[in-house]
């Protein structure tokens, strides 16, 4: 064992025999002038051979108290270990829920209610004085026709909205959509899906996880009249392709943060531009000396030196893939070009 443990070891059950009462490691740390974690370790240690035992107490905070073992009964060692206080919790109060209608309690009346009863009570009143027949000429309707009128207004309300205008065709895959479309983030398959909830072929495009819309329409801040769902991106799903009318797609508008995010993309439909080569002094040179009927000319420049010129005209000639048909080479201060072919 190390000679520095055993005497950790020896100091700490010294201390504790003299003592006669259990400590923390932060207390015997700062008894004995050791680390915390020294302290730690010993205690750790001395638990292993069945020299220290400990236990949790603490008027605040919960610690471990450590104390010799079989030295003490169990009354000392709870008189040693601060006991813990337990809180009681407090008991839930029982939430009472109001059913309308429910025996033994009061139905409170609306004032569609109340104003129902008042109604009928100006009608039998009126009845009573004679009033019966002018009424009945007047085609009143009874309480149940009443409701049955209401009811079947609720129910013309959640109609679904006419698909007028609205036309969808599966006729292509992932792979044959054109260019300009743009796959959608889950976020905004969402919030159309959201939109297209009150239309009745819906359920179609439900269980669909993957959209597409027209990146020309997406830079505008839009998502534009025509739509494309799939089940996925793979290149052989099928498409369910959609084109809407402009009374809906003028109200499809994209947050502020998505329309700048789309406005940074490149436009895939613009082909890469050609490299020009032909700007500039250098440029002329090799141009006239193609040109004309020379295998061998000398250049040289009052502004430039040789080394500077040499330099130059190789990386034009790189650029413009001219290694097997041009080749420039410098002797002291003058320049060559020489055509190879």
């Amino acid at each position: 064992m190390n000679k520095s443990i055993n005497t950790y070891m020896k100091l700490v059950e010294e201390f504790l025999s003299e003592s006669g009462r259990a400590y923390t490691t932060q207390e015997l740390a700062v008894e004995l002038g050791l680390s915390k974690s020294h302290i730690y370790n010993t205690t750790q240690l001395m638990m292993g051979f069945n020299v220290l035992d400990r236990m949790k107490g603490g008027l605040g905070q919960i610690q471990y108290y450590y104390f010799l073992k079989d030295r003490y009964s169990v009354e000392e060692i709870a008189e040693m270990v601060p006991q813990r206080i337990v809180k009681v919790p407090r008991p839930r109060r029982r939430r009472v829920q109001f059913v309308p209608g429910k025996p033994g309690r009061p139905r409170h009346k609306t004032e569609s209610d109340l104003f129902m009863e008042s109604y009928l009570g100006d009608i039998d009143k009126r009845a009573s004085t004679g009033g019966l027949r002018a009424l009945a000429l007047l085609g009143f309707p009874d309480i149940d026709s009443v409701r049955g009128t209401q009811e079947t207004v609720k129910l013309e309300k959640i109609e679904p909205v006419s698909d007028t205008g609205i036309k969808m065709f599966a006729t292509l895959t992932v792979k044959q959509l054109s260019k300009n479309m743009r796959r959608l983030s889950n976020t905004e398959l969402n919030y159309l899906k959201n939109v297209f909830k009150q239309y009745s072929w819906f359920p179609v495009i439900e269980n669909l996880h993957t959209g597409y819309a027209k990146f020309k329409a997406l830079k505008t801040g839009r998502y534009g009249d025509v739509f494309h769902f799939s089940k996925g991106s793979n290149s052989w799903d099928d498409v369910i392709s959609l084109k809407v009318g402009s009374s809906i797609s003028s109200d499809l508008l994209l947050p502020r943060v998505e329309t700048q995010r789309w406005m940074g993309w490149n436009d895939f439909n613009i082909p890469p531009k050609e490299p020009s080569y032909y700007r500039g002094l250098y440029e002329q040179m090799l141009n006239e000396f193609i040109d004309s009927g020379h295998h061998l000319v000398e250049i040289t420049m009052e502004t430039k030196t040789a080394i500077s010129t040499r330099t130059n005209l190789k990386n034009h000639i790189d650029k413009r893939g001219l290694q097997e048909q041009i080749e420039v080479t410098r002797v002291q201060e003058f320049v060559y070009l020489e055509k190879l072919r």
